[in-house]
């Protein structure tokens, strides 16, 4: 290998040095997914890895300063695909990378150094339409590209590797699992400070239902309004929803009018990620019927902050979730609505599953994902 050829790259005590590049674009993008992973693990890697070198590729200059331990460099670019092809092949040369992490599903052709590539979920196959036309197009094109050109593939979750050996076809060996985890600011909060800044802020004064979905009607919003519906004189509770893009707000929206509604359910179009640990404190229940996952973030930002969760039986959520969740079938209204009443009606099972909850989360660190990544960077270069 070229790494050993370097004296430069070498400690007097003969300890090798590899020079790590992590394509960051993505922490300016609309992923927020995408975003999470990528401060999770690369905060945790620098933590943890004193010994390698780490080059943090950004698109321009707004996210100089994030990772400071780290060797940030801005590449400026009229267009992120311009970016992707040419300025960042370009960099990884120049600034001569041993081992390059891809985040999101595509490498760029004329990577001249080994290659690792994640892949979050294989949404872009499914019969039913969950991301944008071109979205699809695109990652269809070169998803597969992609991961044959690989020297290792990195699945978010156990459910996403399945996918990639089935749709893609490639060897199971080639493939690890390894799990993200929820940000460290998810946790119990016992400030009544803090949770009734909260609470005021965004007029929060009736019991309610979470629904982190962004109006996004992959994340089942509307089945879940028509289960809220069925039960909506039985509970005191209100349906509090994250909003997302005007449109989505505009369909959903409508929805609720035709179900006459909306003096139970809010969408809230700006809600602030540092608010979100007191909101899912707040909730008395945070449901999560999504249609499909590749990992599914909330389910575990929730169980963090003691909120129980009732969540789908489909992808990935099962896994991520295993018995401290309530699980239904997302295409089943009444199963959401009962598997809703049942929870906010029964003491007992609440509080078992936010009791299973705290300790399920636990089994869930970016530590544990930076090592077994580290490991993954060290085994692609020997």
């Amino acid at each position: 290998m070229k790494i050993f050829d370097r004296p430069a790259r070498i400690f007097a005590w003969g300890v090798f040095v590899i020079k790590i590049g992590i394509a960051a674009r993505d922490l300016s993008g609309e992923s927020l997914g995408v975003k999470a992973y990528l401060e999770g693990l690369i905060d945790s890697l620098l933590e943890k890895d004193e010994r390698n070198e780490y080059y943090i590729f950004y698109i321009g200059k707004n996210d100089l300063g994030s990772f400071p331990t780290a060797n940030e460099v801005a590449l400026e670019s009229f267009h992120k695909l311009f970016w992707d092809y040419f300025v960042l092949p370009s960099a990884i040369r120049k600034n001569r990378i041993d081992v390059m992490l891809f985040p999101k599903y595509v490498i760029p052709f004329f990577v001249n150094c080994k290659k690792i590539v994640v892949v979050h979920d294989l949404g872009f196959y499914l019969p039913f339409k969950i991301y944008p036309l071109h979205d699809i197009v695109y990652i269809r094109l070169l998803l597969k590209s992609s991961i044959k050109r690989a020297d290792h593939v990195i699945a978010v979750s156990q459910n996403t590797k399945e996918d990639i050996i089935r749709i893609i076809g490639v060897d199971e060996n080639d493939v690890t699992v390894i799990h993200e985890a929820p940000n460290e600011r998810y946790k119990k909060i016992n400030d009544e400070r803090t949770l009734n800044r909260v609470k005021k802020k965004y007029d929060l004064n009736h019991p309610f239902i979470f629904n982190p979905s962004l109006c996004d009607l992959r994340k089942n919003v509307v089945r879940l309004l028509k289960a809220f519906k069925r039960i909506e004189k039985k509970i005191p509770h209100h349906l509090f929803i994250t909003g997302g893009t005007p449109g989505r707000i505009r369909e959903v929206n409508r929805i609720i009018d035709e179900l006459n509604i909306g003096k139970r359910v809010r969408i809230q179009s700006t809600l602030l990620s540092e608010d979100m640990p007191a909101i899912y404190n707040l909730a008395d229940l945070c449901v999560y019927p999504s249609l499909y996952e590749g990992f599914g973030f909330p389910i575990l930002e929730a169980m963090s902050c003691g909120c129980p969760v009732v969540t789908s039986k489909t992808s990935s959520m099962p896994e991520v979730a295993g018995d401290a969740a309530v699980l239904v079938n997302p295409y089943e209204e009444k199963e959401i609505s009962d598997a809703m009443y049942k929870v906010l009606t029964n003491d007992e099972l609440k509080r078992s599953l936010i009791k299973k909850g705290l300790r399920r989360v636990k089994k869930f660190s970016w530590e544990k994902t930076a090592e077994t990544t580290l490991e993954i960077f060290k085994m692609v270069i020997q």
